[in-house]
């Protein structure tokens, strides 16, 4: 179904594809951030990352709010969460040692942090279309991922060194 506005109509199926396209990546990367916290870190990182997974999932539930307003049934989203964990095996089994560095996991976290201020974006353009998307307290939502995106990115670039100098070079 398309919900019709005086401008333009939605395409609710190519916007569910995209919003569940989200979710996948949000379980990608809770995924990553997990298994980067069965590691030894800085506790500045664990912290982090502990914060970053609780904030993962309620922001996941902010997109499948955002499903529910469409005429998407259950399966699809269900189909989407099976496609995310399938994506994470790929991505670890990847990995040399199984795992991303890191660095590597770091990386991909902000990357994927970006993504979601690019759908916190779509969304807050979409208000003009979809009245639903109304409830959603997308300002704050892309306000949260632009500071994660920072903190990530400096994160990130403190475990450089430890990530790709020999040990003889850091001690």
């Amino acid at each position: 179904m398309k919900t019709r506005t005086d401008r333009n109509e939605i395409d609710e199926a190519a916007l569910g594809a995209y919003l569940r396209h989200h979710v996948a990546g949000s379980e990608v990367a809770e995924k990553i951030a997990r298994s980067l916290l069965e590691r030894e870190l800085d506790p500045e990182v664990r912290s982090f990352l502990e914060r970053f997974t609780d904030a993962l999932e309620g922001e996941r539930a902010f997109v499948m709010t955002a499903l529910d307003h469409l005429s998407e049934g259950p399966s699809l989203i269900e189909r989407g969460l099976g496609m995310a964990t399938g994506v994470a095996t790929m991505v670890k089994d990847a990995a040399p040692g199984g795992a991303p560095s890191d660095l590597e996991g770091l990386e991909s976290l902000a990357v994927g942090v970006w993504g979601k201020r690019l759908l916190w974006g779509t969304l807050k353009t979409l208000v003009t279309f979809h009245d639903d998307f109304r409830a959603l307290p997308l300002d704050d939502l892309s306000e949260q991922a632009e500071h994660q995106e920072r903190e990530l990115v400096r994160l990130r670039q403190r475990s450089i060194a430890a990530s790709m100098m020999r040990q003889s070079d850091r001690d």
